[in-house]
C-alpha cells in the first residue's frame, strides 16, 4: 500500500507539467544544474541509478543503496567565469539513509551600468546556494522512497531572495531481472519566491528513468545503460541517455546524449577508483559560441 500510494502521488504531481509555462520562465536556474561528474557524463540520465552521494540531487530514494558512508565533492568550470560547487555526504543504516549537501553557483566582477555607456560605473557579483537535508527508506526488498528539503538563497548585488523546496523520489528494482531498475522523482516543489518586487516560480522538474547494468565477462567489466525523460514546468520535455563501461571495477568510460536542448547534446567522461576513492571527469561542449564546461568530482566510501 505504501508503494502504490507514493508512486500515485508522484504521478499526480506530474500532471501539471502537461500545461508547461513559457520556456525558461522559472527562476533559480542553478537548481537545474546536475551534480557529480559521473551523472553529467551519462547525459544527466541518473534518476534510476543510486548508490552514491549524488543521489541527494538526482533521486533521494537512491541513497538507500549507499553502503556505509559516502562523501563527495564537485567543482564545475562553466563559460563566462561561472563556477559551480557541490559538497555532500550520505550515511546509510541498512534500510534507511540520511544525507546532507550544499551546492553553490557564483560569478564575480560583473559590470554595472545604468545605461548604454562605454565604461561601467562599478562591478557586482552573483551568489546562489541550496542547503539540502534528505532522508530515504527501504519500504520493501525491491522498493525505496526518499524525500529532501532545501533551503534556497539567491543574492545579486545587494538584493536577496530566500525560499524552500522539496524533492520526492522513488526507485524500484525488478527481482526477476537482475540489474534493472526504474525511478521517479519530482524536484523543486515549493511556493513562489520573490526578488525585489518580482515573483517567480521554482524550476520544477518531473523525471522518470530506467537503468540496466549487466556484467560483460569477455571484457572483464560491466556495462550500464540508462535513460531519463524530463518534463520541466517551464519548457518542453527532454530525453537523456547514457552508457558506461567499467573495467574490473577500476576504470570507466562514459558517454551521454541529451535530446530537446538548443545548445547542448553530447557529453563524455572518465572515471577511476583508487583505494576507496573515486575520481571522475565530465566534458560537455556547448554550442552558439557559449564555450565548453568541465566537471571534476571526488568521492570517498568510508
Amino acid at each position: 500500500m505504501k508503494r502504490i500510494s507514493l508512486v500515485a502521488l508522484i504521478i499526480v504531481l506530474m500532471l501539471p507539467a502537461l500545461a508547461a509555462a513559457e520556456d525558461g520562465s522559472a527562476g533559480l536556474a542553478f537548481l537545474k544544474l546536475g551534480v557529480g561528474a559521473r551523472p553529467i557524463a551519462l547525459g544527466d540520465a541518473y534518476t534510476a541509478v543510486g548508490g552514491d552521494v549524488s543521489s541527494i540531487y538526482w533521486n533521494p530514494a537512491g541513497m538507500v543503496a549507499v553502503e556505509g558512508t559516502d562523501v563527495g565533492l564537485m567543482h564545475a568550470e562553466w563559460f563566462q567565469d561561472i563556477r559551480y560547487e557541490f559538497a555532500g555526504g550520505v550515511r546509510s543504516f541498512g534500510d534507511q539513509a540520511f544525507g546532507v549537501s550544499l551546492v553553490g553557483l557564483y560569478m564575480d566582477d560583473l559590470e554595472r551600468r545604468d545605461g548604454p555607456t562605454s565604461d561601467p560605473i562599478g562591478h557586482f557579483g552573483v551568489f546562489d546556494f541550496a542547503l539540502t537535508g534528505a532522508y530515504a527508506r527501504k519500504l520493501t526488498d525491491e522498493f525505496d522512497a526518499g524525500v529532501s528539503v532545501k533551503y534556497l538563497h539567491e543574492k545579486i548585488d545587494d538584493e536577496l531572495a530566500r525560499g524552500v523546496a522539496v524533492d520526492l523520489g522513488a526507485m524500484y528494482r525488478f527481482p526477476m531481472v537482475h540489474g534493472l531498475s526504474v525511478g521517479l522523482s519530482v524536484q523543486n516543489l515549493g511556493p513562489q519566491m520573490s526578488f525585489i518586487e518580482e515573483k517567480f516560480d521554482l524550476p520544477v522538474q518531473y523525471k522518470g528513468g530506467a537503468a540496466y547494468a549487466a556484467p560483460v565477462e569477455t571484457l572483464k567489466g560491466e556495462v550500464l545503460f540508462t535513460g531519463d525523460v524530463i518534463v520541466p514546468n517551464d519548457g518542453d520535455p527532454k530525453t537523456h541517455f547514457g552508457i558506461e563501461y567499467e573495467y574490473d571495477d577500476m576504470v570507466a568510460l562514459r558517454v551521454g546524449y541529451r535530446s530537446g536542448w538548443d545548445n547542448q547534446n553530447v557529453s563524455f567522461g572518465l572515471g577511476a577508483k583508487v583505494r576507496g576513492m573515486r575520481i571522475d571527469y565530465a566534458y560537455v561542449p556547448f554550442y552558439s559560441d557559449l564555450g565548453d564546461t568541465h566537471r571534476f568530482s571526488l568521492g570517498f566510501a568510508l
